[in-house]
């Protein structure tokens, strides 16, 4: 009977560490949408998130920080928001340690905001590849939302947009992904993630787009993908990077 329950233990092990192929190392993302001021523009938001840059300079809190701001590109509904202002964290207690000296040092900075922030959103990312290279002037971005197929988990997504990012580097691709989960400040969605695909350039992201097509579609890991999740609502957006992290 020992002999059977070492067996059956052994046997639980290496199905369990089959079951996922990859650890995801989850991050911290902080995303404001809003408006501009009036007589304000996108001019002024990077202009102040330059001070912004200097006002960190002396405080380590904000060295693991990095941050973008997005300007609407492609999307369904161009008055929705200015700007997307994102801050990326290594962890949560990064990123709450920089909240804390925020509210207590930081008012000045906010009360010279050019903008009115009408969401904030808090998300959990896992990073599925990112690109090689700098970012250059401007960056590229797209968005959709997506829902798992019937008796797919998230780790089980997870696998298979690695196994399909190796793939898609291995043709001459250079994109970064991410799947990302809001934990507050988004209401309710009928979506289980979004789905976070991004190039250093615009042009790196329609190389990466064409090469899809002529590369990559057809293969078993787009089936794959396909058969993972059902995603909608794409929403594209120019980057541009304020800080990045030290």
């Amino acid at each position: 009977m020992k002999k059977l329950l070492i067996l059956f233990l052994t046997f639980s092990v290496a199905l369990a560490a089959e079951e996922y192929k990859y650890d995801p190392v989850p991050n911290k993302a902080e995303y404001f949408m809003g408006k501009f001021n009036e007589n304000r523009d996108m001019d002024d938001l990077l202009k102040w998130g330059d001070k912004f840059v200097d006002w960190m300079e002396d405080k380590s809190a904000w060295d693991s920080m990095e941050t973008v701001v997005f300007t609407p590109y492609f999307s369904d509904d161009m008055q929705r928001v200015d700007y997307v202002w994102l801050n990326l964290w290594p962890s949560s207690s990064a990123q709450y340690n920089a909240i804390d000296q925020w509210l207590r040092e930081g008012g000045s900075m906010m009360s010279s905001l050019p903008v009115t922030n009408e969401r904030v959103v808090d998300v959990w990312q896992w990073a599925i590849s990112a690109p090689d290279g700098e970012i250059g002037e401007n960056g590229f971005v797209r968005f959709t939302e997506c829902t798992l197929k019937e008796g797919v988990t998230m780790r089980k997504a997870f696998d298979v947009y690695k196994d399909f990012a190796k793939k898609a580097k291995s043709t001459g691709d250079n994109m970064g992904r991410k799947m990302m989960f809001p934990s507050a400040g988004v209401g309710e969605y009928d979506y289980d993630y979004v789905y976070s695909l991004y190039a250093n350039t615009p042009a790196e992201y329609g190389k990466s787009v064409d090469n899809f097509g002529e590369n990559l579609q057809g293969t078993p890991e787009v089936e794959a993908l396909d058969a993972t999740s059902e995603c909608t609502n794409p929403r594209s957006y120019s980057t541009v990077r304020i800080k990045a992290a030290k």
